[in-house]
């Protein structure tokens, strides 16, 4: 069910990877780590995730930005889709990866989605997300593989548990 207000948390916004390690400790199940956000407002909207805090990481600088070390490059977690896309030393030696986040999404997520949450973003299937006990839930049905599914578009048929698309 959708709700027009998320519920309140808390906005806490450490400057260094220790901080924010010693908020996780602190906070444990109640905390919700965040970068770009897309993702987590709507949880956060759908009421599907209720942290009590939300541990913003985009002000550390360690998690920023694109290294070349000596075995190839390091990408921040908090870096955007948008700086990896344009990145010369990417462009250069990892064109693939720079041509997949210049076209991925809209230029709006690319410039706020980060490589962290998408690696970490979870399943997009709407019957998971909307609370169905389904297979990826625990429960032993697959509301998208379902020929009369509202939401098809999100099975991988043939499949034989959870056909949700994980990206």
């Amino acid at each position: 069910m959708i709700h027009d207000m998320m519920p309140s948390f808390e906005l806490l916004q450490p400057a260094r990877v220790e901080d924010a390690l010693a908020l996780l400790d602190r906070h444990d199940k109640s905390a919700w780590t965040m970068a770009g956000g897309n993702d987590s407002f709507d949880w956060f909207k759908d009421r599907i995730k209720r942290p009590t805090v939300v541990i913003d990481l985009t002000g550390i600088a360690e998690l920023k930005g694109i290294r070349q070390t000596a075995q190839g490059i390091e990408i921040g977690a908090v870096t955007t889709l948008a700086e990896i896309g344009r990145n010369p030393l990417i462009r250069e030696k990892y064109g693939l990866l720079a041509d997949a986040a210049r076209k991925v999404a809209s230029p709006q997520i690319r410039n706020s989605g980060t490589l962290g949450g998408n690696i970490a973003q979870d399943t997009r299937c709407w019957y998971y997300r909307d609370g169905f006990h389904c297979h990826r839930a625990g429960g032993n049905t697959c509301y998208a593989s379902s020929p009369t599914s509202m939401n098809r578009e999100h099975a991988i048929f043939g499949a034989n548990r959870c056909m949700a698309v994980r990206v």
